[in-house]
C-alpha cells in the first residue's frame, strides 16, 4: 500500500474519484432559492415536491419521537419550517450518502443518525443545564455527517479502506489513527473538508473535524465537545457500527469543556436508549 505523501495529492485523488457523493441536483436548486434574497418556503417546497422518496423523508424525521411535536405535521413547507434550512441540507445530502453507507459499511446509517439524535438532545440538556446557545438542529446535523469521510476513504482507496477495517477489527487502536498511518489523513477531516466545500455553516463542519481531538478545537469547541460524546454513547450503547469494535475510553476534556459528571451521562443514556427503536426512518 503506498501511502499517500501530501495533502494536495490526496484532494487531487479525492476530486478524480466519480463514487464521491456529489450534492444533489435538488439541493442545489434549494440552495439558490435559500440564497435568494427573495426566497419562499413554497418555492422550496415545490423543489422537493419533485422527490417523492425525500419528501417522505422529511416527515418521517419532523413526525418522529425524536422532535416531540405534539400534533401530526402532514405539510411539507410545515416541515420545512420547523426542522429548519440546516437540517433541512442535511437530510438531503444524508440521503445520497446513505445510500452509499448500506453498500460500504453495513450499519454506518444507523449509527449516524442515532448519534444525530443523540448530539441534538445533548446539545438541548446543556443549554438547560447552564447558559449556552447551542443550535441543537446544526449538532443534529453535524451527527449526521460526521462520518461522512468514512464514505470518501471507502470510495476512493477501497484496497486501504479495507485495510484499515481488518486493522481495525483486530487492534485497540482508534480508528483516525489507523487511517493516519496508512493514509496520512483521517475521515474527520475529509468530512470536514467536504462539508464545508457543501456551504454548509462551520458550527456543522468544525465539530466533525475536532469530533476525535476536541481539546484542538478554537471555535465550536462545546459543539465539538457534544460531537465527540454522541459519538462515544452511539458506540457504548452497539447502536449500528462505524468500523471499530474497541471502545476507548471517555475523552476526559469532553466532560471538562462541557462541565458535567457521569451522573448526567447516566440521565443521557436513559433518554436516548429508546431511539434505537426508531431508526427505521432512512429506510
Amino acid at each position: 500500500m503506498k501511502k499517500i505523501d501530501t495533502l494536495d495529492e490526496l484532494i487531487a485523488t479525492v476530486k478524480k474519484t466519480d463514487n464521491i457523493p456529489t450534492l444533489p441536483k435538488v439541493l442545489s436548486k434549494i440552495s439558490k432559492e435559500i440564497d435568494n434574497d427573495n426566497f419562499s418556503i413554497k418555492n422550496i417546497g415545490e423543489l422537493m415536491s419533485h422527490d417523492v422518496s425525500l419528501s417522505a423523508r422529511i416527515l418521517r424525521i419532523v413526525n418522529s419521537p425524536f422532535y416531540g411535536f405534539p400534533q401530526r405535521i402532514y405539510s411539507i413547507n410545515h416541515a420545512i419550517m420547523l426542522l429548519g434550512f440546516n437540517v433541512l441540507k442535511s437530510i438531503i445530502i444524508s440521503t445520497t450518502v446513505f445510500t452509499a453507507m448500506k453498500k460500504t459499511m453495513a450499519g454506518l446509517s444507523e449509527h449516524s443518525l442515532f448519534c444525530a439524535f443523540t448530539a441534538k438532545h445533548i446539545a438541548a440538556s446543556i443549554n438547560a443545564k447552564k447558559i449556552n446557545n447551542i443550535d441543537s438542529d446544526n449538532m443534529f446535523s453535524a451527527g449526521l455527517l460526521h462520518d461522512i469521510g468514512k464514505i470518501i476513504i471507502a470510495a476512493t482507496f477501497k484496497e486501504d479502506f479495507k485495510k484499515i477495517i481488518e486493522i481495525a477489527d483486530k487492534s485497540e487502536k482508534p480508528l483516525a489513527d489507523i487511517e493516519y498511518d496508512i493514509l496520512n489523513i483521517s475521515h474527520d477531516y475529509l468530512g470536514y473538508m467536504l462539508i464545508k466545500e457543501w456551504n454548509l455553516p462551520s458550527s456543522i463542519y468544525l465539530p466533525i473535524k475536532y469530533h476525535h481531538n476536541v481539546n484542538l478545537a478554537d471555535d465550536f469547541k462545546i459543539e465539538s465537545a457534544i460531537l465527540n460524546l454522541a459519538n462515544f454513547l452511539t458506540l457504548a450503547l452497539g447502536i449500528g457500527f462505524s468500523g471499530v469494535t474497541y471502545l476507548e475510553k471517555i475523552n476526559r476534556d469532553t466532560l471538562k469543556i462541557l462541565d458535567i459528571d457521569i451522573y448526567f451521562i447516566k440521565s443521557i443514556i436513559e433518554e436516548i436508549y429508546s431511539y434505537k427503536d426508531e431508526l427505521y426512518i432512512f429506510d
